[in-house]
């Protein structure tokens, strides 16, 4: 469920977009120094975007200019200093320990397999030191599991328990901002899980007919083995007035918080990407043909 989140590039300033590479490239190095090389593999641009709201309560930032092994001559904007970074590594590597396990369980995926195997053994570092957010992390997938083995067609139980997960993860412990601002980014969390969670399901139902996996929108929609192509076509208009509808509750709590800097970088990823993603996913033109 990676892989949603981003910048809208055609209205951002170099700065700007500056600013969000130096989080993505700071998260790099962070997963390589504080577990290992072999997990950075794992880098994703939603984790970056979790350091960067919550960087940006605060005033302080540090940026600089280096080199790396993938980037060897040309130096690249590094945030540096930044505690926030060292948490959102973390739960990048509890996360996608259990996307990996998923993986391997449901899709017998031997690439997940191996790289799963990479994480086992950072995964006792991150639990041992955020314990609670691995605890909640690993209830609400439990819980996930629970009702795709129910095969529920309730697609707002199923969303809630993604949706807990990212509310926890922008609610971290001795977090220093006001009250006001703290429910909103719990708020924030929860509403960006429950629209990546839907967004992805929408996203898989011509691979989760292929190979019979469970998606909880095929069910609350009675796909009924008709041409996908026209059930997806079907069901869109529908699909996009709910996660129109999440992606307002998103942009509802970003304006109650309280941004000490980035507020327009933010903004970019929370009215124009964020849109952009969903209008992609919703309008792309490819095969969903059972084979």
């Amino acid at each position: 469920m990676f892989g949603y989140v981003n910048v809208y590039k055609d209205e951002l300033k170099i700065k700007d977009y500056n600013t969000f590479r130096g989080f993505y490239c700071g998260l790099c190095k962070i997963l390589g120094n504080e577990f290992s090389q072999s997990v950075r593999m794992g880098l994703n641009y939603d984790f970056a975007f979790l350091a960067l709201v919550l960087s940006s309560l605060s005033k302080t930032q540090e940026i600089k200019q280096e080199k790396c092994i993938i980037h060897p001559i040309n130096k690249r904007p590094v945030v540096k200093n930044d505690e926030i970074l060292v948490y959102s590594a973390y739960m990048s590597v509890i996360t996608t320990y259990f996307k990996l396990a998923d993986d391997c369980s449901d899709k017998k995926n031997l690439k997940s397999l191996i790289a799963l195997l990479f994480y086992k053994r950072h995964l006792k570092k991150a639990k041992k030191r955020y314990p609670e957010e691995y605890k909640c992390i690993n209830e609400q997938l439990k819980r996930l599991k629970n009702l795709e083995k129910a095969n529920s067609c309730d697609t707002d139980e199923t969303a809630d328990c993604f949706a807990k997960i990212l509310e926890k993860l922008f609610s971290p412990q001795n977090l220093e901002t006001d009250d006001i601002s703290k429910k909103a980014l719990a708020n924030f969390g929860y509403n960006l899980g429950r629209f990546i969670y839907l967004i992805d399901a929408y996203d898989d139902i011509g691979e989760d007919i292929k190979n019979k996996n469970y998606n909880p929108v095929v069910n609350y929609y009675r796909y009924n083995g008709e041409d996908i192509n026209n059930f997806t076509e079907k069901i869109k208009d529908k699909v996009d007035f709910g996660l129109m509808l999440t992606l307002d509750s998103v942009a509802k709590a970003f304006e109650l918080i309280e941004f000490k800097k980035n507020r327009e970088l933010i903004s970019n990823i929370v009215y124009l990407g964020l849109r952009n993603k969903k209008d992609s996913v919703l309008t792309a033109d490819k095969d969903k043909e059972t084979k």
